[in-house]
């Protein structure tokens, strides 16, 4: 029997299908991988944008951060001497720091146009002042090699001004320290900013804004303030303030008036924290409201405020001369001591000076042994800062020269060693621990303390300046 294999016609409708279904799944696939490649370049992008932000944002603080360490006294390229006095719109009461790249120009002042890209024109400033920045209020400075990175930073410029509270016929955007409008001057009083009528901040801290702006070379920018002041800010209640007994002794002419050329109030001559001061000459101790006062109180706590002031200070046993005894600690005594250059009225660069801890071991109170300074020619000058974490003995003997702030934990007592006229002067204001005392019945001459509190703020300029406050501008 033969078989016959017919062959079976493929229907024309299913050609050509495979190939459909190929170029589908071929395109599906295309599409995903597409979106894959949009998706990883977006996010390179935000990535490369947040980068620059960031890189812009920590630029700037960097600016922040060089300007705040310039603005001591004794900084490398110290712009201290440059710093703004008067309110803002005044003139040269705007100083801008400016770190343009080889070949660039950074402008912030340029008064064509309120935002001017190519030379990074401040018109943020325009919401602080009736009118943008211009030469007729600003100076100019440097950014300084001394601080440069290796790379050079995105940060433009810098901008510092004495901050000023916010004013009723002024632009808006100023906050207001005290809840008025009355566009004073801003202090720091070591707790809290106040609001000072007048033209200094005297015996308080002036407070600083000082404002940054980075761009990057792909236009990324960012601004960021701080708010800063004295990093120690030393309450002046009286030429000496003591927390026990004060004796003036007989030879020791003591004023709370405050010294010309400085608008601080006038203070007590002689405060005792928790005692009583004593005036044996019969009087010689003047001040305001009163020569001397009795269980003031004392809120001071020295060890804090030690702290707070011995940043960067000078081991005072380091200067020649000094000698030192067997006892644990060591009672150490300096005969002459040029503890920096007297100052011609408030110039001068002012020094700390600290003592290593005098504490007496186990004792309990606290027993301290003494540093002691003068009795040899030369006698004892300087301008600055005097931290004794001790008892401190003046002699002075033949003479004490001193501007500034003396700090010390334990008792101070001025002396003299020889009966040789001599007419010692301390400007400025002491701050003692313990007790006071001036035993000097033997002097031909006297002793002069003078409160000074702008010397004292002078003093403390070397400090590191300290943020209150920090924020991010949206310009």
């Amino acid at each position: 029997m033969m078989f016959v294999h017919q062959k079976k016609k493929r229907s024309t409708s299913e050609q050509g299908m495979a190939m459909v279904v190929a170029l589908l799944a071929l395109l599906l696939l295309s599409t995903v991988v597409a979106g894959m490649m949009v998706m990883s370049t977006t996010e390179t992008s935000i990535s490369a944008n947040f980068r620059d932000e960031q890189t812009a944002f920590f630029a700037a603080r960097a600016g922040l951060e060089e300007t705040r360490d310039r603005m001591r006294k004794t900084a490398t390229d110290s712009l201290n001497a440059s710093l703004p006095t008067a309110l803002p719109g005044a003139p040269s009461s705007v100083l801008y720091v400016t770190n343009p790249l080889p070949g660039e120009t950074v402008s912030p002042a340029n008064t064509t146009g309120k935002k001017n890209k190519k030379t990074h024109s401040d018109d943020e400033i325009c919401k602080h002042l009736k009118k943008c920045p211009n030469a007729g209020y600003s100076t100019n400075g440097s950014a300084s090699t001394s601080y440069a990175a290796k790379q050079p930073l995105a940060w433009k410029w810098v901008r510092i001004m004495v901050k000023a509270n916010a004013a009723a016929t002024g632009p808006a955007g100023i906050a207001s320290v005290d809840g008025t409008t009355n566009a004073n001057r801003v202090c720091w009083n070591g707790i809290n900013e106040v609001v000072t009528a007048a033209a200094t901040c005297g015996a308080d801290a002036p407070v600083y804004q000082i404002t940054a702006l980075a761009v990057t070379p792909s236009g990324a920018r960012r601004m960021v303030e701080y708010e800063e002041t004295l990093n120690v800010n030393v309450p002046v209640v009286a030429a000496i303030y003591a927390k026990n007994g004060i004796d003036t002794g007989q030879a020791l002419n003591v004023t709370g008036n405050t010294e010309a050329g400085c608008s601080a109030n006038s203070t007590y001559g002689a405060a005792s924290g928790t005692s009583t001061v004593t005036t044996p000459g019969g009087g010689n101790v003047t001040g305001s409201p009163a020569g001397t006062v009795n269980n003031y109180g004392w809120s001071i706590n020295v060890p804090a405020l030690i702290n707070g002031l011995v940043s960067g200070a000078t081991d005072i046993t380091t200067t020649p001369g000094t000698t030192k005894d067997s006892s644990t600690p060591p009672n150490y005594t300096i005969p002459t001591a040029s503890l920096g250059t007297v100052p011609s009225g408030n110039n001068g660069t002012p020094i700390t000076y600290v003592t290593p801890d005098l504490y007496v071991p186990g004792s309990s109170p606290a027993v301290y042994n003494t540093l002691t300074l003068g009795g040899a020619k030369g006698g004892v000058t300087g301008y600055g800062v005097l931290i004794v974490r001790g008892n401190l003995v003046l002699d002075a003997s033949p003479t004490i020269d001193y501007y500034g702030l003396i700090v010390v934990q334990g008792n101070l007592t001025i002396r003299s060693s020889s009966s040789s006229p001599v007419n010692p002067l301390i400007h400025g204001a002491i701050i003692v621990g313990g007790s006071f005392s001036a035993p000097m019945s033997n002097m031909n001459g006297s002793v002069s303390i003078r409160q000074n509190a702008c010397m004292v703020q002078n003093s403390i300029g070397a400090q590191f300046y300290k943020t209150v406050a920090q924020r991010e501008l949206i310009y």
